[in-house]
């Protein structure tokens, strides 16, 4: 059928929409659950992902791999729940990594600044002035964080095909509009455009599974996914390290396939673009790791 990927600002209503919307269409929905899947399906804790993902960067955020491992944890379930079909996603980014998916509709939910803080002032309590800046800081994070994980301005318009304002439209009448709009052919799924995307969930779930374990974590490998197969490339460091590469793609649920090119490095690790796998944690993430091998920690 189609997937609904939602972008809320704090008080505008998005996640009561996208729930009213799922529950009359009866798909799934999820908005916090995206987080607490990917911590429970890579092994990480809830508020760290959680930081990484709709809190604003600090400058010692800029300097550490993990919050981009959390990030790709937090992709590839996105795309995983959106490979299901029949899905509305709130928050998490979903409608920036759901962008390139030809029926995925994206959805913007706005209000005034001050009407927002109105509702959070009788949703948590607030004085009128601590809920404005509670407004003001919610909406900083979140553009600050996805700016500097996707380079998009959260606030561009060109990001959704509907921009819904709850201070004009009633919930019922913002649900309805959406499901209008579903009824469109452009935002139904079709046998290719559900095959391509699950071929990049697939490649998505790989390289969130290779960043998981440690015994991969380390390696540079290029994964591309194509009718359920799952082709790994690039050079790692040890036997070992390719079959338990091999290994981690292959118990993933979906894969038909894994097709191994990847290259045992058999000469000194400096030989390697001047020691660049040695020093990847230093410099690089999303396949350079976050630690050295046990080569590394012998010198």
């Amino acid at each position: 059928m189609s997937i609904v990927a939602m972008s809320e600002t704090v008080g505008s209503r998005g996640t009561e929409i996208g729930r009213a919307l799922a529950a009359g269409l009866g798909w799934e929905f999820a908005d916090r659950e995206i987080i607490t899947k990917a911590a429970e399906s890579f092994g990480e804790g809830v508020s760290e992902l959680k930081h990484a993902i709709e809190e604003k960067p600090t400058l010692w955020d800029r300097f550490r791999q993990s919050q981009q491992r959390y990030a790709t944890y937090v992709e590839a379930t996105v795309l995983e729940m959106a490979a299901r079909d029949n899905v509305v996603l709130v928050g998490r980014a979903s409608t920036v990594i759901l962008q390139d998916v030809r029926h995925a509709l994206r959805a913007r939910v706005i209000a005034a600044e001050s009407v927002r803080a109105q509702r959070i002032e009788q949703q948590l309590g607030l004085t009128r002035e601590a809920a404005r800046e509670y407004v003001r800081q919610a909406d900083d994070d979140l553009a600050a964080r996805v700016r500097y994980l996707y380079h998009v301005d959260w606030n561009e318009p060109s990001l959704y095909d509907v921009v819904l304002n709850t201070e004009r439209l009633s919930m019922a009448r913002a649900v309805g509009v959406l499901r209008e709009m579903l009824t469109d052919a452009q935002f139904s799924s079709t046998d290719g455009s559900l095959r391509e995307l699950r071929d990049r969930s697939l490649a998505a779930l790989a390289r969130a599974a290779l960043l998981a374990n440690p015994a991969t974590r380390s390696t540079r490998i290029v994964v591309t996914a194509a009718r359920g197969e799952v082709e790994l490339t690039g050079v790692v460091m040890s036997e070992q390290e390719r079959q338990a590469a091999e290994a981690a793609v292959a118990r993933i649920t979906g894969v038909a396939g894994v097709r191994s090119g990847l290259v045992v490095h058999a000469g000194p690790v400096d030989d390697l673009g001047h020691g660049q796998f040695r020093h990847g944690a230093e410099r690089s993430w999303g396949g350079y790791g976050e630690q050295l091998d046990e080569r590394d920690r012998r010198r």
